[in-house]
């Protein structure tokens, strides 16, 4: 039997918790602007904007030249090993193709995000660096090696997490086929998507603190609502147009790395 007082117990106290990550980002705006890092903004929008007007329309095209090559390669490959005729075949492979194009237009912004994610995680190893130097009041010389073993690892996260939305993308389609159900399909995105956006926005700080990939993992787990609410920050700003484009990466790494020190003084 359910125990609604419980649940209801534990929402509001997830809710209060994703309050507090996203005062994180008041704080967040009051340390760009005392120590004029402002003009990272502009590095970040400009990323943006050049990734939004080449992305999603080159992905389509791809796939769209991809699938009569691919239907012609598996009719070839593989009919004789399964009793279809070729037009079965033609057809499920178009269905199938239907499917992620379907699941790539409806997902489009979540896609977008996560490969100027991919994109950026240069800039964002760099202005991490600079936000936690700051914080931390140290100042360790640049290290190429150091650098690229953020970035690898940066890369490593983005695309794992983009491939794991995409999973969850389709998903989320078939769901949106369902009557009635289906309705909630938006929802389920836009919670997907805040949360693995959360845990690349932090993942700098804990690299940076010789976290391996375990206890990251243990970390993100203890903070799930703080991740959630990174993300959803971040994807918050990114709704205002053209301005939040700029905004959005640098106030959200800014938001995650003072969550993180907070977090590490505590315990």
């Amino acid at each position: 039997m359910l125990n609604f007082e419980k649940i209801k117990k534990q929402s509001k106290e997830y809710n209060l918790k994703i309050l507090k990550g996203l005062a994180f980002f008041f704080d967040a705006h009051h340390f760009i602007l005392k120590h004029k890092l402002t003009k990272y903004l502009l590095i970040s929008g400009a990323l943006f904007l050049l990734i939004f007007s080449i992305s999603i329309k080159a992905i389509i095209i791809g796939i769209e030249n991809f699938e009569p090559w691919l239907t012609n390669w598996v009719v070839k490959n593989t009919l004789g090993f399964f009793n279809f005729s070729i037009e079965d075949f033609k057809i499920g492979i178009k269905a199938a193709f239907w499917l992620l194009k379907t699941a790539i237009d409806s997902n489009k912004d979540s896609i977008f995000t996560s490969l100027f994610l991919i994109v950026g995680t240069s800039y964002f190893s760099f202005i991490s660096e600079k936000i936690h130097s700051i914080l931390t009041k140290t100042s360790k010389p640049f290290k190429i090696k150091a650098w690229i073993k953020e970035i690898k690892r940066g890369l490593a996260l983005s695309i794992t997490n983009s491939i794991k939305q995409l999973g969850f993308a389709l998903l989320i389609t078939l769901i949106k086929l369902i009557p009635i159900v289906g309705i909630i399909a938006p929802l389920l995105t836009f919670i997907v998507q805040a949360y693995y956006n959360g845990i690349l926005m932090t993942d700098y700080s804990l690299e940076r603190e010789g976290y391996n990939l375990k206890e990251s993992k243990k970390f993100y787990s203890q903070n799930k609502p703080f991740m959630f609410s990174i993300g959803l920050g971040f994807m918050f700003l990114l709704l205002i147009p053209i301005v939040g484009w700029f905004l959005a990466p640098t106030y959200a790494l800014t938001a995650s790395s003072l969550y993180f020190l907070n977090q590490k003084s505590v315990s």
